[in-house]
Parts: C-alpha cells; sequence; structure tokens
C-alpha cells in the first residue's frame, strides 16, 4: 500500500498530453472547459494531461461523436470527477495510508508530507480531484495488471460503470444490463494511443515502466536503430520485431500493454552491425 500510493501520485504528477496529440482542437476542448466537462482544466492554461486525464478526454470525445450532448457530458464529468472527493474518496485513502505507515512504525519523511495534505484543505481538494474510483481504475487494472478495461454508459438515466479487470461482475451491474439501455467503450485502444504518444515525444523516464521497459523505450525510440529484434526467454510472449520504417511507438505499446514483464527480468543487449540490436529479456 506504501508504494501503491507513492507511484500513483508520481504518476498523476507527470502531464505530458496534449489534446491536439488526439485531433481534438483548441476550441473543442475550451468548449469543454466553460461547459465543466473537463473539470481537472484550468482555464486560460495548457492542457497538459497525465493518463487517467488524457483517457477522459479521449472518452468524452467518443460519447460526443455518438450524440451525448455537453449537459450530459457535464452530469458525467461531476460523478466522475468531483462527487468522489465531496465523498471523501481520496481522503479516506489518505487515512487508511497513514494508518498503514505508522502500524508498519515506518519513520521517514514521507509520513509527514501525507499527515501535511490531509490537514490542508486546499491539497485535499487537488489530490481528490486526481485520486478517484475512474483514476484508480485506469491504473490499477491497465497500467499495473494489464488487464482489459470498459466503460459503460447509460444514456436514459445518466449513470456509469467502470468494468475493470480486477473485480467481478455485481449483481447491480447485471440487473443495470439487463434492464437498461447502455454504450459500451472499450479503453484499450485509447490506452494503447495515449501512450505511443508518450512513448515519442517524452525523453525521460515514464512512471508507469519499470526500470527494464524505460530502457527498451530509450533504445527504440530515441537511438534510432534500423532492426530491432526484441527476444524473450519465455515461449508464452511472442517476439517482438521493430524495423525502421515502422510504426515503432504503437508497435511498443502495444508489447508493453499486452504483456506483464516480471519485476525480476533483465535486458541483455546485443549490438548489430549496420545500427541493428538484438534485445533479450531475460525473465528466469
Amino acid at each position: 500500500m506504501n508504494s501503491d500510493l507513492d507511484f500513483k501520485k508520481d504518476l498523476l504528477g507527470q502531464r505530458f498530453t496534449l489534446p491536439k496529440y488526439f485531433g481534438i482542437s483548441p476550441r473543442m476542448v475550451t468548449y469543454w472547459k466553460t461547459k465543466e466537462v473537463l473539470p481537472f482544466f484550468d482555464a486560460g492554461k495548457k492542457a497538459k494531461m497525465n493518463v487517467p486525464q488524457a483517457l477522459w478526454l479521449c472518452l468524452v470525445h467518443e460519447l460526443s461523436a455518438f450524440g451525448i450532448n455537453t449537459t450530459k457530458l457535464a452530469e458525467l464529468a461531476k460523478m466522475v470527477w468531483d462527487e468522489p472527493r465531496k465523498k471523501g474518496y481520496f481522503k479516506s485513502k489518505l487515512e487508511r495510508h497513514i494508518a498503514f505507515l505508522k502500524k508498519q512504525k515506518v519513520v521517514d519523511s514521507s509520513l509527514g508530507i501525507y499527515e501535511s495534505i490531509l490537514n490542508d484543505p486546499l491539497l485535499l481538494h487537488f489530490h481528490g480531484m486526481e485520486i478517484n474510483p475512474f483514476s484508480d481504475a485506469v491504473i490499477d487494472s491497465i497500467l499495473i495488471d494489464k488487464k482489459p478495461m470498459s466503460f459503460y454508459y447509460f444514456p436514459k438515466t445518466g449513470e456509469y460503470h467502470i468494468r475493470d479487470g480486477n473485480k467481478a461482475i455485481t449483481e447491480k451491474f447485471l440487473e443495470m444490463i439487463n434492464d437498461k439501455a447502455y454504450m459500451c467503450i472499450p479503453l484499450m485502444p485509447f490506452i494503447e494511443q495515449i501512450v505511443s504518444v508518450e512513448f515519442q515525444r517524452v525523453n525521460k523516464d515514464i512512471a508507469y515502466l519499470s526500470q527494464i521497459e524505460n530502457q527498451i523505450r530509450e533504445i527504440i525510440m530515441f537511438k534510432s536503430p534500423k532492426y530491432i529484434e526484441l527476444l524473450i526467454d519465455n515461449d508464452n510472449i511472442k517476439p517482438l520485431i521493430i524495423r525502421e520504417d515502422h510504426k515503432k511507438a504503437k508497435q511498443l505499446a502495444d508489447f508493453f500493454l499486452n504483456n506483464k514483464l516480471p519485476k525480476t527480468a533483465r535486458l541483455l543487449i546485443e549490438p548489430r552491425a549496420q545500427d541493428n540490436y538484438k534485445l533479450t529479456i531475460l525473465t528466469k
């Protein structure tokens, strides 16, 4: 739990993505800001986003394309981003985190930092807008466990449900999909798009990648190899071949998001002639 909250704070603090990377115009973003569809954006500031925020923007764009109006989108945004803060979702999470540290008798600066956040209404508001069931599901299901995730929206009632790869289907959700018309939007394609954009544009380590994944990304994206052969000593994971004329970021994003490498994995780098590389991930 200790590392979990620290990891999420680091990841949410990384804002690399802009709406224009997804073909969404500044005019549209400004309009959605004024209508409180994107409540985490400050008016007049550049709209740099972390991964859950970028995913929300893609989701809003998709729902809008299906004819969901801004009034409905604003109501949905309030349920996803504002109501958990008002109900104390992050505050409760932080209190449990502090209790965990004290129980484990952890003595370091992080305990004081978390206690200061708990006692500061402005910091609670800020972090409460970022850490909620939606952002938790995105990070836990997709970026950590590499499991699929879908967003269910019920237009007539305005209700929503996040179906992630970590939780069993509830009786309430079964009743909803049996009794009401709904839209089901798979979120992995959006995540793959967001991650591939960041792979190309961010020339530093990315929080949701492991050390070995960041190392592989640096070689493939920034050393400009003509040919990469990425092998894994694991029969369950298919090798990855990337050539100079292929869409390297998209291929690499798909590989990382669909394969969970063990934390003990090591990387064997073998430079070849003519700017070629053979990379072998050792998992045993």
